[in-house]
């Protein structure tokens, strides 16, 4: 059957399909257009990148490396590292650099590149971010080793909501999580309890009859899932003041893989602290406190009733 003889509503049809066709293939090709090269700050990648050093105006600098996949802080403190946070100074990498222009050394100034208030070291590579644009509300950035031998500064222009990112409170980089990640728990001793591992067996001093093996292993899960709402660095509060030394506390003992595959024996003691209405985990080897709630604080103390985690 010919087209002319098709009836008039498949013809139509068939005329409205052919149209959106060509259309697409508009969409699609451009043709005429001028692709976009989008530019970004570096080369990097943020799977590549394994140590980080952020330095900031007036606020504690920060020291972070990658050890087995996980991301810790060196400096100010030996503790995991937040993994949000880490991501958003990684994404510094490959952010989209959006103008580009040239700068003498001299006029670093007038961006506030000379004594920037934001430097970033990836993988030993500086970055630094100076002031915002006053009309393009994006932030003056500058990738120093692109600029190497030169005596002109390429000045970018990036997103600069990252600026507020990294100089952000000092214990949103630390890890909310009360253990560092994939440890393997040896003991806890808390309460006049001691709960150890022996020949592979948990075993609970002094012995209870009415805690049985599934509750031992979901109180151990519970350590490591459970997350506080906030870490507390610095805390000011005097400690015979607290009277910490007799306050209750966890003794947790854990075995840590090192970089080299090595194997390490840690400790981790929390002293639990009430502190108004709030409940506090505090570690005094570092001055800082964990916020949980009473119901958190029962899952790692008590042997609770067994249910899918």
């Amino acid at each position: 059957m010919s087209y002319t003889n098709l009836p008039r509503e498949v013809r139509i049809n068939l005329l409205l399909l052919i149209a959106i066709l060509i259309l697409s293939l508009i969409a699609w090709y451009q043709p005429g257009l001028k692709k976009v090269q989008i530019h970004l700050l570096s080369s990097l990648t943020k799977e590549n990148i394994h140590h980080i050093v952020l330095e900031r105006e007036f606020l504690a600098s920060i020291k972070l490396s990658q050890v087995n996949n996980h991301w810790f802080m060196d400096a100010p403190y030996q503790l995991a590292a937040n993994n949000l946070r880490v991501d958003t100074i990684l994404a510094l990498a490959e952010k989209r650099s959006y103008s580009q222009f040239q700068v003498s050394h001299t006029d670093l100034k007038t961006y506030q590149l000379d004594k920037p208030s934001v430097s970033v070291w990836l993988n030993h590579q500086p970055f630094i971010l100076g002031s915002n644009d006053p009309i393009k509300k994006q932030r003056y950035a500058i990738n120093v080793k692109e600029n190497t031998g030169s005596d002109q500064h390429t000045v970018h222009l990036i997103n600069g909501l990252i600026y507020y990112q990294l100089r952000a409170a000092l214990n949103s980089f630390i890890s909310l999580s009360l253990l560092p990640p994939e440890v393997k728990i040896k003991s806890i001793h808390w309460a006049n309890k001691t709960l150890t591992i022996d020949n592979n067996q948990w075993q609970l001093s002094p012995k209870d009859a009415q805690v049985s093996s599934d509750s031992i292993i979901q109180l151990l899960q519970y350590w490591q899932k459970i997350q506080a709402s906030k870490v507390e660095t610095d805390i000011s509060f005097d400690i015979e003041k607290k009277e910490l030394l007799t306050s209750k506390s966890i003794i947790i003992n854990y075995m840590q893989t090192t970089n080299n595959g090595e194997q390490q024996l840690k400790t981790i003691t929390y002293a639990i602290i009430q502190e108004g209405s709030q409940l506090k985990l505090f570690r005094a080897d570092f001055n800082i406190a964990y916020w949980l709630s009473p119901q958190q604080l029962r899952y790692i103390t008590e042997f609770m009733p067994v249910k899918t985690l």
